[in-house]
């Protein structure tokens, strides 16, 4: 064990100086790295993401969902199509598959997760489905008005432009037909999501195909409507109240404030541009239009669900991980999503009152300094998990891209157990359930790994030899409990001078075999010594209990 234990800890190192390096390069928008003790939370639970197409055969769907709910599946996850449920004309709702399929869910003793799906399925990663926006829509106002424009001209029409004043109408009776006609579910509804922008995440559309994208393009500026202009230039107009003021700052000659405009070329923006006080103006009001948005759509949500249903309500936000580290326009794809500073984005979660889901949780960094990619997707799933664990918002985790072997599920457990992960959806169930309701071949290492009963477990640890300023640890198999690493991940233990000995509580799987030893650091946090002798083995009961260690 302890060769195997040299060997990681020079592994930790060498990634904790590629950490670091992300760090300083991240510091504008991400406080620094950290994590929690190693624990799974309390009320962690593992969900299922249904398929993005309609269900046809019933008795088949319901045996797949038995076969996920044996084996540790707590909900089911699925897109609820606005383009289906109203497609027959305004205020005219059919939600009659959506019913049987909550009748299936229920039947097969699973909970159910809907997204209230906003947006079009088709044009974005992973999508094998058409399913428009109702057609009807389009008669309500011009496309300058409903739709999203790239700085290449494109007019994007997967989801109703934040801009428009009639997006939260329509979406608000939409949530008011759904409460209406589920709340003979709320036994099954367990969360709801909303779909902030396309592909269900809160974003802009700044990365599609169809404008011409390629990974790992930055994306594109979706900041040129006439509609989203005239919003910059009342924005600027309400900071600066004058012209003048706003020539000051920006280094301009501008004689109205209707010559205020987005970025004119995009690459020389974000090489050049980003850094000034336009930069940075323009960039804090794109955000901004995120952020409105989601207030303007969660309250719409709250007013309509919560004294229906009692559940939290959940929005998600896009893991865009790529160009991080390029040196010429760092968090270029970032910033065209809209994501500028993820503090007073999350902020908005907050005053919102909604739960955080957040992908990519199965990569990792080692294309972070790698040209074209500069994709550093471990730092960040760690900075935002930090941000929300700092402002008290419930975070949840996704793949951002299909497992195809194990090893994506140990990446999954660090993040999900180290930072305060409340739960994990995994994209999707077809990964884990075969057509006629056999498990695949991925199912038993997901269970193992991922989709887990958490108990609370007090690990006490006896006569270790510490001195004053000493704190004892307890690491071991699974990420849960450290994977034996000395640093940042371990379970700590806090000395009882009434019983003369360190404890500390940390939930980690029923009926699982766990191997660990304690360790001693010293008040810098240094590593001194291991327990000795040959490591405790335990396989864990389905109920909270003690374990304790003599040194």
């Amino acid at each position: 064990m302890y060769q195997f234990l040299r060997s990681l800890v020079h592994r930790i190192h060498r990634f904790a100086a590629a950490s670091l390096a992300v760090i300083v390069a991240v510091s504008l928008v991400f406080p620094a790295l950290q994590a929690d003790a190693a624990s799974i939370r309390s009320d962690y639970k593992a969900y299922a993401m249904a398929p993005l197409t309609k269900i046809t055969d019933w008795n088949a769907f319901r045996s797949q969902l038995t076969t996920l709910k044996n084996n540790g599946i707590y909900a089911l996850t699925t897109d609820v199509w606005w383009g289906d449920v109203e497609q027959g004309g305004d205020n005219v709702f059919d939600w009659s598959y959506y019913k049987t399929y909550a009748d299936t869910v229920r039947a097969a003793g699973l909970k159910w997760i809907p997204i209230i799906s906003t947006h079009q399925c088709g044009g974005n990663v992973g999508d094998d489905c058409n399913i428009k926006l109702p057609s009807w829509l389009w008669s309500k106002g011009t496309q300058d008005q409903m739709t999203m424009r790239s700085e290449t001209g494109y007019y994007n029409n997967e989801t109703l432009s934040p801009w428009w004043t009639g997006t939260s109408t329509q979406y608000d009776e939409l949530y008011a037909s759904f409460a209406t006609n589920f709340s003979g579910y709320k036994d099954i509804i367990t969360k709801i999501y909303l779909s902030g922008g396309p592909a269900g995440e809160l974003r802009f559309p700044s990365y599609n195909t169809a404008d011409g994208w390629g990974y790992p393009g930055r994306g594109k500026l979706q900041a040129y409507t006439d509609t989203a202009k005239l919003d910059f230039q009342n924005a600027m107009k309400t900071k600066y109240s004058t012209v003048s003021a706003l020539n000051s700052a920006w280094g301009t000659s501008l004689s109205a404030f209707s010559q205020v405009a987005p970025p004119s070329d995009g690459d020389n923006f974000f090489i050049n541009g980003v850094k000034s006080t336009y930069g940075k103006d323009f960039m804090t009001w794109y955000q901004s239009v995120l952020e409105k948005h989601l207030n303007t759509i969660a309250a719409k949500a709250h007013s309509r669900f919560d004294s229906v249903f009692g559940v939290p309500i959940g929005a998600k936000v896009a893991g865009i991980h790529w160009q991080m580290n390029n040196p010429s326009m760092p968090h270029s794809a970032e910033f065209g999503a809209g994501y500028y500073n993820y503090s007073t984005l999350l902020d908005e979660f907050k005053r919102s009152n909604l739960d955080l889901t957040f992908t990519c949780l199965e990569m990792t960094d080692n294309q972070a300094y790698s040209s074209p990619y500069y994709s550093a997707p471990k730092s960040l799933v760690i900075q935002v998990a930090n941000l929300a664990n700092q402002k008290g918002i419930r975070i949840n985790g996704e793949n951002a891209l299909p497992i195809s072997d194990g090893s994506g599920y140990q990446n999954v457990a660090e993040m999900l157990f180290n930072y305060n992960f409340g739960g994990f959806t995994l994209l999707r169930m077809s990964s884990l359930v075969n057509a006629d309701g056999s498990k695949t071949a991925l199912l038993d290492a997901y269970r193992d790994a991922i989709a887990m009963a958490p108990i609370p477990v007090t690990f006490i640890v006896k006569n270790a030899p510490t001195v004053s300023g000493d704190i004892v640890y307890v690491t071991g198999t699974r990420w849960e409990m450290g994977n034996w690493t000395t640093g940042v991940y371990p379970i700590k233990l806090t000395y009882s001078s009434s019983t003369a000995d360190w404890r500390g509580t940390a939930y980690i799987g029923a009926s699982r075999y766990y191997e660990f030893k304690a360790i001693i650091k010293d008040s810098a946090g240094n590593f001194k010594s291991w327990e000795p002798g040959a490591n405790n083995t335990w396989s864990t009961p389905t109920a909270g209990t003690n374990y304790t260690i003599t040194w």
